[in-house]
Protein backbone atom coordinates (compact mmCIF):
# COMPACT_ATOMS: atom_id res chain seq x y z
CA UNK A 1 0.00 0.00 0.00
CA UNK A 2 1.42 3.34 -1.02
CA UNK A 3 1.05 5.92 1.76
CA UNK A 4 -1.27 8.19 -0.19
CA UNK A 5 -2.53 6.21 -3.19
CA UNK A 6 -4.55 3.00 -2.95
CA UNK A 7 -3.93 -0.09 -5.04
CA UNK A 8 -6.57 -2.68 -5.84
CA UNK A 9 -4.64 -5.52 -4.18
CA UNK A 10 -4.07 -3.69 -0.92
CA UNK A 11 -7.63 -2.39 -0.75
CA UNK A 12 -8.94 -5.89 -1.44
CA UNK A 13 -6.90 -7.12 1.53
CA UNK A 14 -8.38 -4.39 3.72
CA UNK A 15 -11.90 -5.14 2.53
CA UNK A 16 -11.44 -8.81 3.40
CA UNK A 17 -9.99 -7.92 6.80
CA UNK A 18 -12.80 -5.52 7.70
CA UNK A 19 -15.63 -7.66 6.37
CA UNK A 20 -18.96 -6.59 7.82
CA UNK A 21 -17.57 -4.97 10.98
CA UNK A 22 -19.37 -1.82 12.05
CA UNK A 23 -16.31 -0.24 13.67
CA UNK A 24 -12.76 0.03 12.37
CA UNK A 25 -10.55 1.31 15.18
CA UNK A 26 -7.49 2.84 13.56
CA UNK A 27 -4.66 3.45 15.99
CA UNK A 28 -1.43 5.37 15.59
CA UNK A 29 1.85 5.04 17.43
CA UNK A 30 2.24 8.82 17.52
CA UNK A 31 -0.13 11.64 16.75
CA UNK A 32 0.71 14.56 14.47
CA UNK A 33 2.55 12.34 12.00
CA UNK A 34 1.93 13.44 8.41
CA UNK A 35 1.79 9.92 6.97
CA UNK A 36 -0.72 8.74 9.58
CA UNK A 37 -3.08 11.57 8.70
CA UNK A 38 -2.75 10.57 5.05
CA UNK A 39 -3.43 6.89 5.70
CA UNK A 40 -6.48 7.68 7.81
CA UNK A 41 -7.86 9.94 5.09
CA UNK A 42 -7.20 7.30 2.43
CA UNK A 43 -8.81 4.51 4.46
CA UNK A 44 -11.84 6.57 5.44
CA UNK A 45 -12.56 7.65 1.86
CA UNK A 46 -12.31 4.04 0.69
CA UNK A 47 -14.62 2.78 3.42
CA UNK A 48 -17.17 5.51 2.72
CA UNK A 49 -17.19 4.95 -1.03
CA UNK A 50 -16.93 1.17 -1.12
CA UNK A 51 -18.25 -0.15 2.19
CA UNK A 52 -20.98 2.23 3.32
CA UNK A 53 -19.19 3.81 6.28
CA UNK A 54 -20.89 7.01 7.47
CA UNK A 55 -18.93 8.42 10.41
CA UNK A 56 -15.44 9.54 11.42
CA UNK A 57 -14.84 9.48 15.18
CA UNK A 58 -11.71 11.11 16.60
CA UNK A 59 -9.87 11.14 19.90
CA UNK A 60 -11.11 14.70 20.36
CA UNK A 61 -13.66 16.52 22.47
CA UNK A 62 -17.28 15.50 21.92
CA UNK A 63 -18.63 18.99 22.62
CA UNK A 64 -16.15 20.72 20.33
CA UNK A 65 -16.83 18.25 17.54
CA UNK A 66 -20.43 19.42 17.21
CA UNK A 67 -19.24 22.53 15.35
CA UNK A 68 -17.11 20.44 13.00
CA UNK A 69 -20.05 18.23 12.09
CA UNK A 70 -22.17 21.32 11.44
CA UNK A 71 -19.48 22.73 9.12
CA UNK A 72 -19.06 19.56 7.04
CA UNK A 73 -22.84 19.59 6.70
CA UNK A 74 -22.64 22.95 4.95
CA UNK A 75 -22.48 25.32 7.90
CA UNK A 76 -20.70 28.70 7.80
CA UNK A 77 -17.11 29.43 8.71
CA UNK A 78 -13.56 28.82 7.53
CA UNK A 79 -12.09 25.37 7.71
CA UNK A 80 -8.97 26.74 9.44
CA UNK A 81 -11.05 28.06 12.34
CA UNK A 82 -13.36 25.05 12.49
CA UNK A 83 -10.49 22.57 12.56
CA UNK A 84 -8.45 24.57 15.07
CA UNK A 85 -11.29 25.04 17.54
CA UNK A 86 -13.32 21.89 16.90
CA UNK A 87 -10.58 19.24 16.89
CA UNK A 88 -8.94 19.23 20.32
CA UNK A 89 -5.39 18.42 21.50
CA UNK A 90 -4.37 20.68 18.58
CA UNK A 91 -4.97 17.81 16.16
CA UNK A 92 -6.82 20.19 13.85
CA UNK A 93 -4.04 22.76 13.47
CA UNK A 94 -2.61 21.25 10.31
CA UNK A 95 -3.33 20.96 6.62
CA UNK A 96 -3.89 17.17 6.53
CA UNK A 97 -6.79 17.50 8.98
CA UNK A 98 -8.25 20.40 7.04
CA UNK A 99 -7.92 18.39 3.83
CA UNK A 100 -9.95 15.55 5.30
CA UNK A 101 -12.67 17.90 6.54
CA UNK A 102 -12.88 19.61 3.15
CA UNK A 103 -13.43 16.24 1.50
CA UNK A 104 -16.20 15.39 3.97
CA UNK A 105 -17.90 18.73 3.28
CA UNK A 106 -17.69 18.18 -0.49
CA UNK A 107 -19.11 14.69 -0.05
CA UNK A 108 -22.06 16.08 1.86
CA UNK A 109 -22.76 18.76 -0.75
CA UNK A 110 -23.39 16.19 -3.47
CA UNK A 111 -25.93 13.47 -3.95
CA UNK A 112 -23.93 10.68 -2.28
CA UNK A 113 -24.66 9.25 1.15
CA UNK A 114 -23.79 11.76 3.88
CA UNK A 115 -20.93 11.45 6.34
CA UNK A 116 -20.71 12.73 9.90
CA UNK A 117 -17.92 13.86 12.24
CA UNK A 118 -17.78 13.11 15.97
CA UNK A 119 -15.44 13.67 18.87
CA UNK A 120 -15.60 10.97 21.53
CA UNK A 121 -13.43 12.52 24.22
CA UNK A 122 -13.58 14.79 27.26
CA UNK A 123 -13.89 18.55 26.72
CA UNK A 124 -11.07 21.06 26.59
CA UNK A 125 -8.32 18.56 25.70
CA UNK A 126 -9.19 16.82 28.98
CA UNK A 127 -8.15 19.87 31.01
CA UNK A 128 -11.11 22.27 30.83
CA UNK A 129 -14.85 21.55 31.19
CA UNK A 130 -15.76 24.88 29.56
CA UNK A 131 -16.66 23.73 26.02
CA UNK A 132 -19.04 21.03 27.28
CA UNK A 133 -20.63 23.42 29.79
CA UNK A 134 -21.31 25.95 27.03
CA UNK A 135 -22.67 23.34 24.61
CA UNK A 136 -24.91 21.94 27.32
CA UNK A 137 -26.24 25.32 28.47
CA UNK A 138 -26.92 26.33 24.86
CA UNK A 139 -29.43 23.49 24.70
CA UNK A 140 -31.16 23.94 28.06
CA UNK A 141 -33.52 26.65 29.36
CA UNK A 142 -31.48 29.43 30.98
CA UNK A 143 -31.28 29.73 34.77
CA UNK A 144 -29.75 32.19 37.21
CA UNK A 145 -26.13 31.26 37.83
CA UNK A 146 -25.42 30.02 34.31
CA UNK A 147 -23.05 32.88 33.53
CA UNK A 148 -21.13 32.24 36.73
CA UNK A 149 -20.78 28.56 35.86
CA UNK A 150 -19.51 29.51 32.41
CA UNK A 151 -16.96 31.84 33.97
CA UNK A 152 -15.70 29.22 36.41
CA UNK A 153 -15.57 26.42 33.84
CA UNK A 154 -13.80 28.30 31.05
CA UNK A 155 -10.22 27.64 32.11
CA UNK A 156 -8.60 28.51 28.78
CA UNK A 157 -6.45 26.50 26.42
CA UNK A 158 -5.09 23.08 27.29
CA UNK A 159 -1.93 23.81 29.27
CA UNK A 160 -3.29 27.06 30.71
CA UNK A 161 -6.40 25.20 31.90
CA UNK A 162 -4.33 22.53 33.64
CA UNK A 163 -2.31 25.19 35.45
CA UNK A 164 -5.42 27.13 36.46
CA UNK A 165 -7.21 24.04 37.70
CA UNK A 166 -4.21 23.01 39.79
CA UNK A 167 -3.99 26.52 41.29
CA UNK A 168 -7.73 26.88 42.02
CA UNK A 169 -8.70 27.67 45.58
CA UNK A 170 -10.61 24.97 47.42
CA UNK A 171 -13.75 27.11 47.46
CA UNK A 172 -13.63 27.87 43.71
CA UNK A 173 -13.01 24.25 42.89
CA UNK A 174 -15.90 23.14 45.09
CA UNK A 175 -18.19 25.66 43.40
CA UNK A 176 -17.09 24.49 39.97
CA UNK A 177 -17.60 20.80 40.71
CA UNK A 178 -20.96 21.46 42.38
CA UNK A 179 -22.01 23.46 39.32
CA UNK A 180 -20.97 20.67 36.95
CA UNK A 181 -22.92 18.09 38.95
CA UNK A 182 -25.95 20.37 39.00
CA UNK A 183 -25.74 20.80 35.24
CA UNK A 184 -25.63 17.04 34.78
CA UNK A 185 -28.83 16.70 36.80
CA UNK A 186 -30.55 19.44 34.74
CA UNK A 187 -29.62 17.73 31.48
CA UNK A 188 -30.90 14.41 32.75
CA UNK A 189 -34.22 15.89 33.83
CA UNK A 190 -34.62 17.69 30.50
CA UNK A 191 -33.95 14.47 28.63
CA UNK A 192 -36.46 12.55 30.69
CA UNK A 193 -39.11 15.16 29.98
CA UNK A 194 -38.51 15.39 26.23
CA UNK A 195 -37.34 11.90 25.34
CA UNK A 196 -34.65 10.63 22.93
CA UNK A 197 -36.24 12.24 19.86
CA UNK A 198 -35.38 15.74 21.09
CA UNK A 199 -31.98 16.39 19.51
CA UNK A 200 -31.06 19.28 21.79
CA UNK A 201 -31.89 17.27 24.89
CA UNK A 202 -29.95 14.28 23.58
CA UNK A 203 -26.84 16.36 22.83
CA UNK A 204 -27.09 18.19 26.17
CA UNK A 205 -27.28 14.87 27.97
CA UNK A 206 -24.13 13.57 26.29
CA UNK A 207 -22.26 16.80 26.96
CA UNK A 208 -23.28 16.35 30.59
CA UNK A 209 -21.99 12.78 30.48
CA UNK A 210 -18.64 14.12 29.31
CA UNK A 211 -18.63 16.46 32.32
CA UNK A 212 -19.36 13.58 34.66
CA UNK A 213 -16.38 11.70 33.19
CA UNK A 214 -14.26 14.87 33.41
CA UNK A 215 -14.94 15.14 37.16
CA UNK A 216 -14.25 11.43 37.66
CA UNK A 217 -10.98 11.69 35.75
CA UNK A 218 -9.98 14.72 37.83
CA UNK A 219 -10.55 12.62 40.96
CA UNK A 220 -8.56 9.68 39.59
CA UNK A 221 -5.23 9.42 41.39
CA UNK A 222 -3.83 6.61 39.28
CA UNK A 223 -3.29 4.27 42.23
CA UNK A 224 -6.14 1.89 41.43
CA UNK A 225 -5.39 -1.01 39.11
CA UNK A 226 -9.01 -2.03 38.65
CA UNK A 227 -11.29 -0.97 35.84
CA UNK A 228 -10.74 1.55 33.07
CA UNK A 229 -9.82 5.16 33.56
CA UNK A 230 -12.99 7.31 33.43
CA UNK A 231 -11.81 8.94 30.22
CA UNK A 232 -11.26 5.57 28.55
CA UNK A 233 -14.72 4.40 29.59
CA UNK A 234 -16.34 7.60 28.32
CA UNK A 235 -14.72 7.24 24.90
CA UNK A 236 -16.07 3.70 24.62
CA UNK A 237 -19.54 4.82 25.68
CA UNK A 238 -19.37 7.65 23.15
CA UNK A 239 -18.69 5.19 20.33
CA UNK A 240 -21.67 3.11 21.45
CA UNK A 241 -23.79 6.31 21.50
CA UNK A 242 -22.62 7.18 17.99
CA UNK A 243 -23.47 3.71 16.70
CA UNK A 244 -27.10 4.39 17.51
CA UNK A 245 -26.88 7.08 14.81
CA UNK A 246 -24.42 5.70 12.26
CA UNK A 247 -24.21 2.44 10.35
CA UNK A 248 -20.45 1.99 10.30
CA UNK A 249 -17.66 4.23 11.62
CA UNK A 250 -13.90 4.70 11.69
CA UNK A 251 -12.58 5.42 15.19
CA UNK A 252 -9.17 7.14 15.27
CA UNK A 253 -7.03 7.25 18.43
CA UNK A 254 -3.60 6.36 19.78
CA UNK A 255 -2.56 2.70 19.66
CA UNK A 256 -2.59 2.72 23.45
CA UNK A 257 -6.35 3.30 23.30
CA UNK A 258 -7.52 1.14 20.40
CA UNK A 259 -5.68 -2.07 21.34
CA UNK A 260 -7.96 -4.78 22.67
CA UNK A 261 -5.70 -5.96 25.47
CA UNK A 262 -5.21 -4.03 28.73
CA UNK A 263 -2.37 -1.53 29.08
CA UNK A 264 -0.57 -1.65 32.42
CA UNK A 265 -3.45 -3.71 33.77
CA UNK A 266 -6.20 -1.22 32.87
CA UNK A 267 -8.88 -1.89 30.21
CA UNK A 268 -8.60 0.18 27.04
CA UNK A 269 -11.10 1.76 24.66
CA UNK A 270 -10.54 -1.15 22.27
CA UNK A 271 -11.02 -3.72 25.00
CA UNK A 272 -14.24 -2.13 26.18
CA UNK A 273 -15.59 -1.94 22.61
CA UNK A 274 -14.56 -5.53 21.94
CA UNK A 275 -16.62 -6.70 24.89
CA UNK A 276 -19.67 -4.92 23.46
CA UNK A 277 -19.18 -5.45 19.73
CA UNK A 278 -17.32 -8.72 19.32
CA UNK A 279 -16.79 -9.42 15.61
CA UNK A 280 -18.24 -6.01 14.73
CA UNK A 281 -14.90 -4.45 15.75
CA UNK A 282 -11.68 -4.54 13.72
CA UNK A 283 -8.54 -3.03 15.28
CA UNK A 284 -5.68 -1.75 13.11
CA UNK A 285 -2.58 -0.28 14.73
CA UNK A 286 -0.28 2.06 12.77
CA UNK A 287 3.43 2.06 13.59
CA UNK A 288 6.59 3.59 12.14
CA UNK A 289 10.27 2.82 11.97
CA UNK A 290 12.35 5.96 11.56
CA UNK A 291 11.34 9.56 12.05
CA UNK A 292 10.93 12.21 14.72
CA UNK A 293 10.34 11.37 18.36
CA UNK A 294 9.49 13.80 21.14
CA UNK A 295 10.68 13.06 24.67
CA UNK A 296 9.81 14.74 27.94
CA UNK A 297 11.81 15.20 31.12
CA UNK A 298 9.60 16.11 34.03
CA UNK A 299 10.90 18.92 36.25
CA UNK A 300 8.20 18.94 38.90
CA UNK A 301 4.71 17.61 39.60
CA UNK A 302 3.18 20.83 38.30
CA UNK A 303 1.11 20.35 35.12
CA UNK A 304 3.12 20.56 31.89
CA UNK A 305 6.33 21.44 33.76
CA UNK A 306 8.88 19.51 31.74
CA UNK A 307 11.63 19.87 29.20
CA UNK A 308 10.59 18.94 25.66
CA UNK A 309 13.16 17.52 23.24
CA UNK A 310 12.86 16.50 19.61
CA UNK A 311 15.06 13.63 18.51
CA UNK A 312 15.14 10.77 16.02
CA UNK A 313 13.57 7.42 16.81
CA UNK A 314 15.90 4.57 17.67
CA UNK A 315 14.38 1.12 17.21
CA UNK A 316 14.90 -1.33 20.04
CA UNK A 317 15.16 -5.03 19.15
CA UNK A 318 12.21 -5.93 21.38
CA UNK A 319 9.85 -3.50 19.66
CA UNK A 320 7.39 -4.67 17.01
CA UNK A 321 8.51 -1.73 14.90
CA UNK A 322 11.97 -3.27 14.60
CA UNK A 323 10.47 -6.55 13.41
CA UNK A 324 8.11 -4.84 10.95
CA UNK A 325 10.93 -2.72 9.52
CA UNK A 326 12.66 -5.91 8.42
CA UNK A 327 9.82 -6.60 5.99
CA UNK A 328 11.51 -4.03 3.75
CA UNK A 329 8.38 -2.27 2.46
CA UNK A 330 7.80 1.44 2.71
CA UNK A 331 4.28 0.66 3.93
CA UNK A 332 3.48 -2.87 5.11
CA UNK A 333 0.20 -4.42 6.22
CA UNK A 334 0.53 -7.43 8.53
CA UNK A 335 -2.21 -9.50 10.13
CA UNK A 336 -0.74 -10.90 13.37
CA UNK A 337 -2.88 -14.03 13.20
CA UNK A 338 -1.41 -14.81 9.77
CA UNK A 339 2.18 -13.91 10.64
CA UNK A 340 4.85 -16.57 10.10
CA UNK A 341 5.65 -18.82 13.04
CA UNK A 342 8.08 -17.11 15.39
CA UNK A 343 7.52 -13.63 13.95
CA UNK A 344 6.72 -12.17 17.38
CA UNK A 345 9.33 -14.16 19.32
CA UNK A 346 11.23 -11.72 21.52
CA UNK A 347 8.89 -8.84 20.75
CA UNK A 348 7.72 -7.13 23.93
CA UNK A 349 5.58 -4.24 22.72
CA UNK A 350 5.09 -1.10 20.63
CA UNK A 351 7.09 2.11 20.87
CA UNK A 352 5.45 5.22 22.30
CA UNK A 353 7.39 8.36 23.13
CA UNK A 354 10.72 6.60 23.47
CA UNK A 355 9.30 3.93 25.74
CA UNK A 356 7.81 0.50 25.13
CA UNK A 357 4.11 -0.10 25.69
CA UNK A 358 4.00 -3.78 26.64
CA UNK A 359 1.96 -6.11 24.43
CA UNK A 360 1.88 -9.75 25.53
CA UNK A 361 -0.25 -11.10 22.68
CA UNK A 362 -0.26 -9.23 19.36
CA UNK A 363 -2.95 -11.37 17.67
CA UNK A 364 -5.23 -10.64 20.62
CA UNK A 365 -4.43 -6.91 20.65
CA UNK A 366 -4.61 -6.09 16.93
CA UNK A 367 -6.28 -7.53 13.85
CA UNK A 368 -3.69 -5.79 11.67
CA UNK A 369 -0.57 -3.64 11.90
CA UNK A 370 0.04 -0.97 9.27
CA UNK A 371 3.73 -0.04 9.35
CA UNK A 372 5.41 2.95 7.68
CA UNK A 373 9.20 2.78 7.50
CA UNK A 374 9.86 6.54 7.44
CA UNK A 375 7.59 9.33 8.63
CA UNK A 376 7.57 13.09 9.11
CA UNK A 377 6.10 15.22 11.86
CA UNK A 378 3.51 17.86 11.03
CA UNK A 379 5.43 21.09 10.21
CA UNK A 380 5.72 23.40 13.19
CA UNK A 381 4.22 20.88 15.61
CA UNK A 382 7.25 20.57 17.86
CA UNK A 383 7.96 24.29 17.97
CA UNK A 384 4.39 25.03 19.05
CA UNK A 385 4.50 22.28 21.64
CA UNK A 386 7.74 23.49 23.17
CA UNK A 387 6.47 27.09 23.29
CA UNK A 388 3.25 25.93 24.95
CA UNK A 389 5.09 23.94 27.61
CA UNK A 390 7.49 26.79 28.31
CA UNK A 391 4.60 29.19 28.83
CA UNK A 392 2.75 26.68 31.02
CA UNK A 393 5.85 26.05 33.12
CA UNK A 394 6.25 29.78 33.78
CA UNK A 395 2.57 30.18 34.63
CA UNK A 396 2.62 27.10 36.84
CA UNK A 397 5.62 28.31 38.76
CA UNK A 398 3.98 31.66 39.41
CA UNK A 399 0.62 30.17 40.36
CA UNK A 400 1.82 27.08 42.21
CA UNK A 401 0.15 26.38 45.51
CA UNK A 402 2.35 25.38 48.46
CA UNK A 403 1.18 21.76 48.31
CA UNK A 404 2.58 21.04 44.86
CA UNK A 405 2.37 17.29 45.41
CA UNK A 406 -1.38 17.34 46.01
CA UNK A 407 -3.53 14.85 44.06
CA UNK A 408 -5.06 17.70 42.06
CA UNK A 409 -1.94 17.69 39.89
CA UNK A 410 -2.56 14.15 38.69
CA UNK A 411 -2.86 15.52 35.15
CA UNK A 412 0.79 14.51 34.72
CA UNK A 413 -0.08 10.84 35.26
CA UNK A 414 1.29 8.71 32.40
CA UNK A 415 -1.51 7.30 30.26
CA UNK A 416 -3.73 10.37 30.64
CA UNK A 417 -3.74 12.63 27.59
CA UNK A 418 -2.97 15.47 29.93
CA UNK A 419 0.03 13.47 31.08
CA UNK A 420 3.57 13.03 29.87
CA UNK A 421 3.58 10.06 27.55
CA UNK A 422 0.36 10.82 25.74
CA UNK A 423 1.17 14.51 25.58
CA UNK A 424 4.29 13.75 23.59
CA UNK A 425 2.51 11.33 21.29
CA UNK A 426 -0.94 12.84 21.08
CA UNK A 427 -0.60 16.55 21.32
CA UNK A 428 2.66 17.47 19.68
CA UNK A 429 1.55 20.70 18.03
Amino acid sequence: MDTFHDTSADMAALRRLIGTARVVALGEGAHNITEFYGLRDLLFRFLVRECGFTGLVLESGFAEGLAVDKWIGGGPGRVETVARDGVTYRFGACEPMRRQLRWMRRRNSGGAAKVAFYGMDLPGSSTSPGPAVRACLDRLPARPGDEELLRLSDLGDRSRAAVRYAAMSASDRARLLDGLRGLEERALRAHRRSGPDDEDAEIALWCAASLEAFVAEADEDGTSSEGPYPREAFMARSVEWILRRERRVVVSAHNAHVRRTPLHGRPTLGGLLSAQLGADLVVIGMTYGSGPEVTFTQRSSRPFDCDVTLGTRTLTPTSVESRLDRLGREVALLEPRRAPDGFFDGVRGTLAGGELDPVDDFPAAYDALLHVRRVNRIPGAFERLRAEFSEAARAGFEAAAPDTDAPEEQSMRPGDLGGLRDTEESESQ
